[in-house]
């Protein structure tokens, strides 16, 4: 009898998507950086905004929520919808945005990365146990580090982790 790996256990953090690499991520992270002529320049306080505008001639959408009406605090701190090309966020991660904060613009990378992996969960009913790379959401947080390192943007800092016993 043999006993199941460490990947028969992966538990998915987002949808099942179809499986994609690190390479591939990095091809596609890497085309739209291309596309969009994407410097670490385009990440500035100064020039973030006409990478916003850009995304929106090109149909993908910030929707900034009053503080206030944000519902999703406990669970979120921005939503994407890959199919309608909008990404959510409350106003307070809206200004951290333009202003350059790396945390903000990583999790604005990891929703584009929704996007632009055209993430659709579309394996749910499989009979197969999921795979890393198979998580959209490891996807995104992949496209967004990719996309990081390429531009060698700031990273955000680690955040600390405390543990209640």
């Amino acid at each position: 009898m043999t006993t199941p790996s460490e990947a028969d256990y992966y538990d998915m953090r987002g949808h099942r998507v179809p499986a994609l690499s690190p390479t591939d991520i990095d091809f596609i992270a890497g085309r739209i950086c291309k596309i969009f002529k994407l410097s670490r320049r385009s990440f500035s306080a100064q020039n973030i905004g006409m990478f916003i505008n850009d995304l929106e001639e090109n149909g993908i959408f910030i929707d900034s929520i009053e503080n206030d009406e944000w519902m999703m605090e406990d669970i979120a701190r921005a939503m994407v919808d890959p199919q309608k090309g909008f990404i959510y966020m409350p106003e307070w991660m809206y200004e951290k945005l333009n202003r350059s904060d790396p945390e903000a613009v990583r999790i604005f990378l990891h929703e584009l990365g929704h996007i632009f992996l055209c993430h659709r969960a579309m394996l749910h009913f499989s009979d197969t146990k999921g795979i890393l790379e198979e998580d959209s959401e490891w996807q995104a947080d992949e496209f967004a580090d990719s996309i990081i390192r390429k531009l060698k943007l700031k990273a955000p800092s680690a955040q600390l982790e405390l543990k209640f016993f």
